[in-house]
């Protein structure tokens, strides 16, 4: 194709095939018992005794196993990388800046075919940047980008492209950026017009920009997107305007998967996303934690203990009770606490608001469809 052709950057949307839509009946097998997989080095001593009591309040039966160790250690990629088994590999203290990904991604990065963070606040009053966020940042891994010709920029492949859909519309997210360089928007257009008209369905408005069009809609006070693909590498500037503008300027949650060529995909480890350069570890964190955990839980099969767990941290936030990194300035919370105590309080169930709260579009995965249609599952619980 020409790389100079001009494409329309918003793809049309079509139904689903009805082969295609009857995928949507899934088989799920269902282990009574939680698992995740600990790194080499332990947690900080904080971070285990708020996972320790979050798992007793939700009596949880969770069991631990070490990860397997990989046969080159990085300092600093000790910890990570080689889950055991299929457990995901647990460490929400190590906080990965996004600038560890540009240019083919630093030597230590850990082993994924995309990333996935979550920017998820109460709202925090009326004015601009306050009335909430709930939004996905995705990124294909440096190493899931090809040079497909010559002369060309790295272009994510096809699989990795479809998980990364797929994740966004199994949440039921609406609104899906994929931001990008000029020279990489035909080649994905393409690919994504090639994979056909199952890998979207009605309601998902999918947009294909580059980052001089993506900008001026970022630097609002709320972008018109509650999911976005950037590019390794202008996940960075992505990561830090959504930050600024929603004012969740501390860690977000970081999941990283591996995926297949038919766009499925499985968790392989948990850690933080934070502003900074390569990684660092973080002091204890109670919203990356809390958000982190219930992650896990729900990609481990928990999503009743997932919910609940969401549901004690949005009514205690609710309740006028923040941390000193988010939002202590804010009308109209009155109580800041330190992050060891706000675990303490969701643990107590010290919320005083009992008012229904938002649901968290991350625990909807594979429980309803962008239709917003349940979508029926037959589980096997061993």
């Amino acid at each position: 194709m020409d790389q100079t052709s001009p494409l329309p950057h918003r793809l049309p949307l079509e139904h689903g095939a009805p082969a295609q839509r009857a995928r949507g009946v899934g088989l799920a097998l269902v282990n009574t018992r939680f698992r995740l997989a600990q790194p080499a080095e332990p947690a900080p001593a904080a971070w285990q005794e708020g996972l320790d009591a979050l798992i007793a309040w939700l009596g949880i039966d969770a069991e631990f196993v070490p990860a397997a160790r990989p046969r080159r250690l990085p300092r600093l990629a000790d910890w990570a990388m080689a889950p055991a088994a299929g457990v995901p590999v647990f460490a929400p203290w190590i906080g990965w800046s996004p600038v560890a990904f540009q240019h083919g991604g630093i030597a230590a990065l850990p082993a994924a075919s995309f990333v996935a963070s979550y920017g998820l606040d109460h709202a925090r009053g009326a004015g601009p940047g306050q009335d909430g966020s709930d939004v996905l940042l995705m990124s294909p891994h440096p190493s899931a980008c090809a040079v497909e010709e010559a002369g060309a920029v790295p272009v994510p492949r096809a699989g990795v492209m479809k998980a990364m859909i797929r994740t966004a519309r199994d949440e039921g997210r609406g609104k899906l950026a994929i931001i990008l360089h000029a020279r990489q928007r035909n080649a994905v257009a393409a690919q994504l017009l090639a994979a056909g008209k199952g890998l979207t369905r009605e309601g998902l408005a999918l947009d294909i920009l580059t980052i001089e069009e993506a900008l001026p809609l970022l630097v609002a006070p709320r972008a018109p997107w509650d999911a976005i693909i950037a590019m390794p590498d202008l996940r960075g500037t992505v990561f830090t305007l959504l930050s600024a503008t929603s004012g969740l300027r501390g860690p977000w949650p970081m999941l990283w998967f591996a995926s297949d060529a038919s766009g499925g995909r499985a968790l392989r480890l948990v850690t933080a996303e934070a502003p900074g350069e390569g990684a660092s570890r973080l002091p204890l964190d109670a919203p990356v934690l809390v958000q982190a955990l219930a992650l896990a839980l729900h990609a481990g099969g928990a999503g009743r203990a997932a919910r609940r767990l969401h549901e004690g941290w949005a009514r205690l936030r609710d309740s006028g009770v923040t941390t000193p990194g988010r939002g202590g300035g804010d009308a109209p919370y009155a109580s800041e606490v330190a992050d060891s105590a706000f675990i303490g309080m969701i643990c107590r169930d010290a919320a005083v608001s009992k008012r229904a709260q938002p649901e968290w579009r991350a625990l909807e995965n594979a429980k309803m469809s962008i239709s917003r249609t349940p979508i029926p599952h037959l589980r096997v619980v061993s």
